[in-house]
């Protein structure tokens, strides 16, 4: 009896295992099989090549690329990072499907989907993946409304959607999110206003929502106590201060339409480490004690309205190692830990402080700007309250009525001119004239030149309306006599407002730019030292049939073929000084990293040194060929086909993408880089490649890169270009969004100044006589809201006073803006997003 029990024990033992292990092998397969689909998905990568060689998911070796977790038997994480190592999606991609295929993995905690190109809208099917707690699908393309049904993942702790091209509002359901403690949507087109249910995710500790389109008040964020990390950089919120919690570590409303005063309380956050208040509308006192917060170590309050009297014996936290206190209203005396000699990094321009006297307003500047500064914002908004009446365009006597309006202008500005204009140059082009011009900057336009060009504007237009000229015109007659009556010379610029540096650092640590900037040479041959033998043999001995031109003194430019094919350009440059090879070692290393889809981008060098000794006699730079049609081609020129208006705003952000990169993707970055329109390129595509910029290395030589040369073509001497480099291609810019604006080619400097003064008086006017100045190609195409959005930036982008000029990333941020508002006015579809990808030697 008991030798049968004893079997019976066996074979019951035996049964469980193997019931046990007939249920193992079957959850195994369901996994394996939904992550050998997902490689299928992704169109069978080479960095998931793992997936294909075991059956034993749980244990493969971790990667940069692939990172599998398990717990039990069961994937619970699971981790894929785009690098060059992802080969681009199958035509017949779909998110549909690739979350399908995840949610099958029942146990999956987290999932990370970063930089991978995956694109289309966010699947709903996302909401069977019922047990994530981490999501991360940053660095995409992902297009589209938030999908609603993500408020259906309950475990949800940590939300990214970083770098995609979201557009529409945040979902209102978001706040069911209760165990909620990272949002961050940033850089999206995100629109609308932040919905009031996020005052329901009390675990909230990172909310980050910068970059995006919304606008509004904030809701009360006062009752989430956990909120230590609050971004909503570039944005148009306001314009109240909101309310916060006081254990925030960092807090940034830079560059949003807040305004009236900061809240007292905010003396009292003691665990802030980081506040940017920047480029907002802020008046009243600023609270000193901002400087002593017991965790202080960055603070930004420029670019606001703050008034009130500092004095020198104030103190500053020990730790604390930037301040910008520039562009403010602020009286008495800087404080001692701020002035040179301190480890504080401390900006103090554009203030009124009697005891320093580089970049400051006399005291009696502040004071009045104080008193008018509560004014302002009524008046701000009274001037966006008025709306243009619909006025109906006349199709008879509008030429007879324009010529009547320009005799007015003519004598008008005749008469107030003569208190003490200066005759512009009437030969000179923009490209010659402007290396005059030094000290001119405040000079008034004369009447031939408002008259002239305001005939060649309006005058294009086929039917003009009479009464929306005669408004324009009457409105450009004020604008002028307003700015002769009100001349002034503007005080001297600090150098030590340049913190292009801080830029750099931030966008450095952004993850898709990071990325981005790994892919920019992806389609570029690696950059490499050539041999001068191979040199002539690719341009047949620099023979006369391979020369292309010589803008400058000492350096021409040869186009050749490798023997691989690829057509190159070649610029060869004699040294006037020798040095050996080591001396330009460092000038090599930046110029290698000048690889980016809106440049023309480098592929190598080669040193010829003398035969005598082992000095570097020529360098020659090799670039990619880029015989593509100029921008101005496309836009004024007598043929061929014009760009749209949505056009025109694509490759205005590819100019703005390459000059960005240019200030902060490579270190040191390159300013003052002297761009025209001539130097904007286009491919067949109609990609963008800027094709001059400026080694400040080689100016012994007084020559750039690409295929571009050095000249004055803007106004302003070596120094001063040299001071304010980063708004100086922000005004090189404004110049070339005149010609995309107006479809008119400009060849004097002192028209710059006259347009710009058309397009701000047209801003305050209305729609008819907006459009009335537009290129006659485009005026049909814009919408409103876009056009003048592109106008106002043009406006700002060509002040006289670089201070008054925006940031790369904020006019970037608008021109995206108005690529949006266009996209929803249902003109031409505008992708925003679209890098170059073709060939360089094609």
């Amino acid at each position: 009896m008991a030798k049968k029990v004893r079997h019976f024990h066996h074979f019951f033992f035996a049964l469980l295992f193997f019931l046990a292990t007939r249920r193992t092998h079957q959850l195994e397969h369901s996994q394996s099989h939904a992550l050998l689909k997902f490689q299928k998905l992704l169109g069978y990568p080479s960095a998931l090549s793992s997936l294909r060689t075991t059956n034993d998911f749980c244990n493969i070796q971790p990667t940069n690329c692939l990172t599998i977790v398990c717990y039990e038997d069961n994937v619970t994480q699971l981790h894929v990072v785009g690098d060059n190592g992802l080969s681009p999606l199958p035509q017949d991609f779909s998110s549909d499907s690739l979350f399908a295929t995840l949610g099958t993995l029942s146990s999956l905690k987290v999932l990370s989907l970063v930089s991978m190109g995956l694109w289309g809208p966010l699947s709903e099917s996302i909401s069977q993946m019922s047990s994530l707690e981490i999501l991360n699908i940053s660095a995409n393309h992902f297009s589209g409304a938030i999908p609603t049904q993500l408020s259906l993942l309950k475990n949800l702790q940590s939300l990214v959607l970083d770098d995609n091209d979201f557009t529409g509002e945040i979902p209102m359901r978001v706040g069911s999110l209760q165990d909620l403690a990272v949002l961050s949507m940033r850089r999206n087109f995100l629109s609308g206003s932040v919905p009031t249910s996020v005052i329901n995710l009390q675990t909230l500790r990172i909310l980050d929502l910068s970059n995006n389109l919304l606008y509004g008040e904030l809701p009360g964020l006062g009752n989430l106590k956990n909120l230590q990390v609050l971004n909503l950089e570039n944005n148009t919120l306001g314009p109240h201060f909101p309310s916060l919690p006081a254990k925030l570590v960092s807090l940034v409303l830079r560059n949003n339409s807040f305004r009236f005063g900061i809240p007292s309380n905010l003396s009292s956050y003691y665990q802030l480490q980081k506040l940017d208040l920047s480029i907002n509308g802020f008046v009243g006192p600023l609270l000193p004690s901002l400087l002593s917060l017991p965790s202080i170590k960055y603070l930004d309050v420029s670019a606001n309205k703050f008034s009130g009297m500092l004095f020198s014996n104030y103190s500053c936290n020990s730790d604390i190692l930037f301040v910008n206190l520039s562009s403010n209203l602020l009286k008495g005396q800087l404080p001692s830990c701020l002035k040179p000699g301190s480890k504080v990094v401390a900006l103090y321009g554009k203030n009124c402080f009697s005891n320093e006297d580089q970049g400051q307003h006399p005291p009696t500047f502040c004071q009045t700007e104080a008193l008018a500064v509560n004014v302002m914002p009524h008046e701000h908004n009274q001037r966006k309250r008025t709306t243009g009446k619909a006025v109906l365009v006349s199709s008879m006597g509008g030429i007879v009525g324009g010529a009547f309006v320009f005799g007015v202008v003519f004598l008008v500005v005749l008469r107030v001119s003569k208190k003490g204009s200066v005759k512009a140059p009437e030969v000179s082009t923009l490209e010659q004239a402007t290396s005059n011009k030094n000290d001119k900057d405040d000079e008034v336009e004369t009447p031939r030149t408002v008259l002239s060009v305001m005939e060649n504007i309006i005058g294009r237009v086929p039917k003009p309306n009479k009464e929306s000229v005669k408004t324009l015109a009457r409105s450009m007659v004020a604008h002028v006599v307003k700015r002769v009556n009100h001349r002034h010379v503007r005080p001297a610029r600090s150098i030590v407002e340049h913190a292009s540096s801080l830029n750099t650092a931030r966008l450095l640590t952004d993850a898709r730019y990071i990325s981005q900037t790994k892919k920019m040479g992806a389609s570029l041959p690696a950059y490499r030292t050539f041999a001068l033998d191979e040199l002539k043999e690719a341009t047949n001995n620099f023979e006369a049939s391979s020369f292309i031109s010589e803008k400058v003194a000492r350096g021409q430019i040869y186009k050749g073929f490798l023997s691989d094919g690829t057509q190159i350009a070649v610029r060869s440059l004699k040294m006037r000084k020798r040095h050996g090879p080591q001396t330009y070692m460092h000038l090599i290393e930046l110029i290698s990293k000048l690889r980016h889809p809106h440049l023309v981008s480098s592929l190598g060098h080669c040193f010829e040194c003398n035969h005598d000794d082992p000095s570097v006699s020529s360098i020659y730079l090799i670039f990619e060929f880029a015989p593509y049609r100029s921008l101005r081609d496309r836009i004024s020129g007598s043929s061929g086909e014009k760009l749209s208006w949505a056009q025109r705003i694509v490759a205005a952000i590819g100019v703005v993408k390459g000059i960005q990169f240019l200030h902060t993707g490579i270190v040191p970055g390159l300013y003052s880089n002297y761009l025209k329109i001539t130097d904007i390129l286009l491919d067949n595509n109609l990609n963008v490649k800027i094709c001059s910029y400026n080694l400040h290395l080689l100016a012994e030589n007084k020559i750039m890169v690409g295929n571009g040369t050095f000249s004055s073509v803007v106004k302003g001497n070596v120094q001063a270009r040299t001071e304010d480099g980063d708004k100086n291609d922000v005004y090189d810019f404004g110049v070339i969004l005149l010609e995309i604006i107006l479809g008119r080619t400009i060849l004097f400097h002192n028209e710059v100044g006259t347009l710009k003064d058309l397009l701000q008086v047209s801003l305050t006017t209305d729609e008819i006589a907006r459009r009335s100045i537009v290129d006659p190609v485009v005026h049909k195409q814009c919408s409103d809201e876009s056009m003048k959005r592109v106008m106002e930036l043009c406006v700002r982008c060509v002040s006289e006073d670089p201070s008054e000029r925006p940031s790369v990333e904020d006019a970037l941020w608008n021109l995206q803006f108005a690529a949006q508002v266009q996209n929803s006015w249902g003109g031409d579809s505008i992708d925003t997003t679209r890098e170059s990808t073709a060939s360089p030697a094609q």
